[in-house]
């Protein structure tokens, strides 16, 4: 905490005023995280539901990710730590109401496939959440290796033909 302190320019005890330890500085960060993927989503959404909104939803929120690999490296380590979350953060709980929200409204247009909402929206999350681990955790690699074919697989999925 110190070194946080430190870097941030303040005194020590400062730091302490805002969070009670760094793993409530952590959780702190990745509820900023998830919260500003929330807006990217709600932004890349308005209007009409298709392929192109599917298309620049995976783009932004891949490129949220890789802006952000420090947040999602924390949360892979919190969770390899045992470190789950007691509930679930309230920002976690904002993009999956915006995501099935999203399905629904395509379903009910009569753009998109007849799903559950809840279940499609935590597997395009789910997806979407294994392309940021395994590219930047696992694998190393750019995720935009995984980008076309997630999109490509999300509208086979989701648009009726």
């Amino acid at each position: 905490m110190r070194q946080i302190a430190r870097q941030a320019g303040v005194a020590n005890g400062t730091i302490y005023l805002y969070f009670d330890s760094k793993l409530a500085m952590a959780d702190a960060l990745v509820e900023d995280y998830i919260g500003s993927a929330s807006v990217i989503l709600e932004r890349s959404v308005s209007g009409s539901l298709g392929p192109e909104q599917i298309r620049t939803c995976v783009q932004k929120i891949l490129l949220h990710a890789s802006k952000n690999s420090d947040i999602v490296r924390l949360l892979d380590i919190r969770v390899h730590l045992g470190l789950d979350y007691i509930r679930q953060p309230d920002a976690d709980k904002k993009l999956q109401k915006i995501l099935s929200a999203v399905i629904a409204e395509g379903i009910k247009r009569g753009r998109f496939r007849e799903y559950d909402p809840f279940a499609a929206a935590a597997l395009v999350s789910g997806l979407i959440e294994w392309i940021t681990r395994y590219s930047l955790m696992w694998l190393k690699c750019d995720m935009s290796v995984f980008e076309e074919t997630a999109i490509q697989m999300l509208e086979h999925a989701l648009i009726k033909s």
